[in-house]
């Protein structure tokens, strides 16, 4: 996506606004108005989307929060939300929908890793390293989890428990493609880990 998408997307919500405004003085459609609001939240939420390609979290959380006036568009919206929170580094913000979302969606892997990364990132380590821990052994399969885990361990400067969980690493997921960055971080001596290598990562965006 790029600055002319974001363009025509905003000059289609014009448009739809004009539309609905052209129309409001003649005979009413039954659901027109429903349909036409949301027409504008949909178009919203496409322009939150541009922005968040172009990594403008400030103006994709604007648009997000918009669209969130659309009642089946509010959960992805907020969802989306939280992430640009997050990628923007208002961990605090990011961290309270989170924790909304999760407790409408108790056993959604990837809103609790989520909430696990913004804590750890707000400063929260300790919990955060709490709620990894505990994820590797809800999710013993799951490599990422356990990457993520051991990232945040040296993010930390925790190297022996990283080490140990290395080893575990190591021997569950032999083929895993972090597994060599991450030896070269766990054995590399009293290095003060580098903050941008070894902090954990968010879960992948969901499809829309």
């Amino acid at each position: 996506m790029n600055r002319f998408f974001i363009f025509t997307a905003v000059l289609s919500l014009l448009f739809s606004v004009l539309s609905g405004c052209q129309t409001s003085n003649a005979l009413k459609i039954p659901g027109e108005t429903e349909l036409i609001t949301k027409n504008i939240a949909s178009e919203y939420f496409t322009i939150a989307e541009a922005y968040s390609e172009l990594k403008k979290w400030d103006k994709a959380c604007t648009y997000y929060k918009l669209a969130m006036q659309e009642k089946t568009l509010r959960l992805s919206a907020y969802y989306k939300l939280a992430r640009c929170y997050a990628l923007s580094g208002d961990y605090a913000s990011s961290t309270r929908c989170y924790s909304e979302l999760l407790e409408l969606d108790p056993e959604n892997k990837d809103l609790k890793l989520s909430l696990a990364y913004v804590k750890g990132m707000n400063g929260n380590t300790e919990e955060a390293l709490e709620m990894y821990k505990s994820l590797t052994q809800l999710y013993p399969n799951d490599s990422s989890v356990l990457v993520n885990y051991i990232n945040l361990l040296l993010f930390t400067e925790k190297k022996d428990e990283a080490k140990e969980q290395f080893l575990i690493l190591e021997e569950k997921f032999p083929d895993n493609s972090e597994i060599k960055r991450l030896s070269e971080k766990v054995n590399a001596g009293s290095d003060v880990p580098s903050e941008s290598e070894n902090k954990p990562s968010l879960p992948p965006p969901e499809a829309n």
